[in-house]
């Protein structure tokens, strides 16, 4: 009567009370797992049948060499609780598994199974490599490992730190920012029969209170970026004051008495008398900022939040030095119109060119002067002596360079006269063509009876206009009776 309770195997007849799989597709067919693992095939049933696994829960996962009989509804119930209550809370780990295991016994089958084991010499290596990978940027980047690590404490005086109520030790100040924000966190208390209500408003105090710690970091990282601190202390007023002592590079080589301010003090003269180790040694002086670079940065001060003080200064450096290589490029690009492709002929055109311009300075100072003189005998003179300049002026316009619009876009499409106007007014080309093709195909229209819109642009005042419409007239692009 025991055995009629039991399940046995149908290929091998072996004892499957605890385990066996079930065929889904054939009636009345239960093999064990070896026979079911092997492919065995009885009457009707194969190897691709589906398959259902009917698990009595009183089998060992670990055969024979597993002690104290664990089943597998225990290794299960061990195995969540380990997840559950984490390593080392053995006696919870007991009462989750059952009342028939110690703490000791869990504690031993699982170091011995899952830790010293098959198991875990199968996934758990002898030596676990380093597998982190720093991506970061080791150059105080937004990512950079600095950024947790304590910073050093300022380098201010004793006088100093008690000005500032500063403590180096802790890197803190007196009265610090938000000098109230332990408030937040300082009546809070986690009891046992809180509601979630309560325990939610106790973490939006200490995310709050987090939040303006990172704040108040954040103000004394920017202080030690930018030196506001030396700023706040005169230190800056104070150095500035002794480098006006110190002089300039020319005043400091007069003040040594050989070193030649001509030459940026780098040569001694020969009546030195003054060791060279007396005299303070120049630094490289700090290149001028012209105005538009001064409003580039005010344009771009938003990003400063979001950068060190280093980083800022080099993306202003890098941007000097990009309109610097530009300038650089259509210089080339002009020595190239001009036929030069080699660097030494571009000296001797330079040469070339400055001689032809100091030629042309002089010869208009010299009509200058004697136009001036013919102006001395009478009105007949200054006529002529008038004349004499306007045609050296416009002479001059016609074949010197135009620096101020020569880089611009559309100056290429421009006549020679048109530069000279262009020049003349202070309009760039791209506006002047604005306005002629405007002009002109008003001109058109209403020369076939439609009436024509003013449509000029706004930065043309009525100046400008009368000065382009007479000049497009003189060229023979409108006529007079529309003009």
């Amino acid at each position: 009567m025991a055995d009629l309770g039991k399940k046995y195997c149908v290929n091998c007849l072996a004892d499957v009370t605890n385990l066996r799989l079930r065929c889904t597709d054939c009636p009345d067919i239960e093999l064990c797992p070896e026979c079911f693992s092997a492919g065995a095939e009885i009457g009707n049933h194969r190897r691709w049948h589906g398959y259902q696994q009917v698990d009595g829960g009183r089998f060992s996962l670990w055969g024979t060499e597993a002690q104290g009989g664990w089943t597998s509804r225990e290794e299960q119930s061990l195995l969540d609780a380990i997840e559950q209550y984490g390593f080392g809370n053995w006696e919870d780990m007991a009462a989750h598994v059952g009342a028939s295991r110690t703490p000791q016994e869990v504690m031993e089958h699982y170091v011995t199974m899952y830790i010293h084991g098959n198991l875990g010499k199968a996934c758990i290596p002898d030596s676990i490599p380093n597998r982190v990978t720093d991506h970061t940027c080791p150059s105080g980047g937004p990512l950079s490992p600095s950024l947790t690590t304590p910073l050093p404490p300022l380098d201010i005086s004793l006088a100093e730190q008690q000005q500032l109520g500063y403590m180096p030790l802790r890197d803190d100040y007196e009265i610090e920012y938000d000098q109230d924000a332990e408030k937040l966190i300082s009546g809070l208390s986690v009891n046992y029969d809180d509601e979630d209500v309560e325990i939610e408003m106790k973490r939006a105090h200490v995310d709050m209170y987090v939040r303006k710690l990172r704040e108040r970091q954040r103000r004394k990282n920017i202080a030690r970026d930018y030196n506001l601190v030396p700023a706040f202390l005169g230190r800056d007023k104070k150095e500035m004051r002794d480098k006006d002592k110190v002089g300039p590079l020319g005043v400091v080589g007069t003040a040594c008495g050989g070193i030649g301010a001509g030459a940026g003090g780098a040569t001694i003269g020969p009546g030195s008398t003054t060791a060279v180790g007396t005299c303070p040694v120049p630094t490289t002086p700090k290149r001028k900022i012209t105005k538009e670079e001064k409003d580039q940065r005010v344009r771009l001060r938003g990003l400063c939040q979001f950068m060190a003080h280093r980083e800022v200064e080099e993306l202003f450096e890098n941007m000097y030095k990009e309109r610097a290589l530009r300038a650089k490029v259509r210089e080339l690009q002009r020595y190239r119109r001009n036929g030069i492709t080699r660097l030494d002929e571009s000296a001797e055109y330079e040469a070339a060119r400055h001689k032809r311009e100091k030629r042309k300075e002089n010869k208009s100072v010299a009509i200058s002067k004697r136009g001036g003189g013919l102006g001395l005998g009478g009105a007949g003179g200054s006529a002529v002596g008038g004349l004499g300049v306007g045609c050296v002026i416009k002479e001059e316009g016609k074949e010197g360079e135009f620096a101020a619009i020569e880089n611009l876009t559309g100056f290429e499409l421009l006549s020679d006269r048109e530069k000279v106007l262009c020049n003349s007014l202070n309009l760039s080309p791209a506006r002047y063509l604005t306005v002629k093709t405007i002009i002109i195909k008003d001109h058109l229209q209403k020369r076939q009876g439609i009436p024509a819109k003013s449509r000029l642009p706004s930065y043309l005042d009525k100046v400008l206009r009368k000065r382009i419409v007479t000049f497009l007239t003189e060229s023979g692009w409108i006529s007079r009776d529309a003009a």
